[in-house]
């Protein structure tokens, strides 16, 4: 399987928009407008959302420069082996967990954005804007622009998912997703790779993805975005 992200650019016609916190496990904040509704045994395959066709304007894309529009690393990641389809009902929670999760980001959710990764899953050194625990800091760094001065993220929507199990009470998933940055015609499409962990008898992200970094301000997510977490 293919760990590495796609890095897709396609000119549209309108400009990228922005999104809009507890800390709970409760029941997911409704589908934003702008989010595409998955099967949780979706594949996922890199597929343009509808009306996406390639630049139309090289010179254009020339002149905006490469920013924004690389939307992988260069290396694959690696990890644990697959051990094979989850359970039906374990592939349906980490389906709705990574929906939940690109929707919060999506929305400016912070407080559902830590609820949803495990604890302590956060490294706070690595965020922008720090500004006491995990939810005040992610709220801070939200949209924030890369330290180059590039374009901002401003949103991002899955587009499709493949959930996969590893060890007992882990699992990857393959999610493709399409982001949207400021001062950019562009969409970027992405193929993230995201760890869950059972625990507490609910599924959670083990750590932040590539698309978390994506939304903090960070121009290229850092390689151990796409991969697993240390010791597994």
């Amino acid at each position: 399987m293919r760990f590495g992200a796609i890095a897709t650019l396609a000119a549209l016609a309108l400009a990228g928009c922005g999104g809009s916190g507890s800390h709970d496990a409760g029941t997911a904040p409704p589908t934003g407008a702008g989010e595409t509704t998955v099967p949780a045994t979706a594949k996922a395959e890199g597929k343009l959302p509808p009306g996406a066709t390639g630049p139309v304007d090289t010179a254009e894309e020339a002149a905006e420069g490469p920013a924004a529009t690389e939307a992988s690393p260069e290396a694959p990641a690696n990890g644990p082996a697959s051990t094979g389809e989850l359970p039906s009902a374990d592939a349906a929670a980490v389906g709705s967990v990574v929906r939940q999760y690109v929707t919060a980001l999506d929305r400016h959710d912070a407080a559902r954005v830590c609820a949803l990764i495990a604890p302590g899953g956060v490294d706070l050194a690595r965020l922008p804007r720090r500004a006491g625990g995990c939810r005040a800091s992610v709220r801070a760094s939200i949209g924030s622009r890369p330290a180059d001065g590039g374009p901002a993220w401003r949103r991002t929507a899955l587009v499709e998912l493949k959930p996969e199990a590893l060890a007992e009470g882990r699992a990857r998933v393959t999610a493709t997703v399409t982001h949207r940055f400021s001062d950019r015609r562009y969409v970027s499409v992405e193929d993230d790779v995201i760890y869950l962990e059972r625990s507490g008898g609910r599924w959670l992200l083990a750590k932040p993805s590539a698309t978390f970094y994506r939304a903090v301000g960070y121009a290229n997510p850092p390689l151990d975005a796409f991969g697993p977490p240390p010791g597994w």
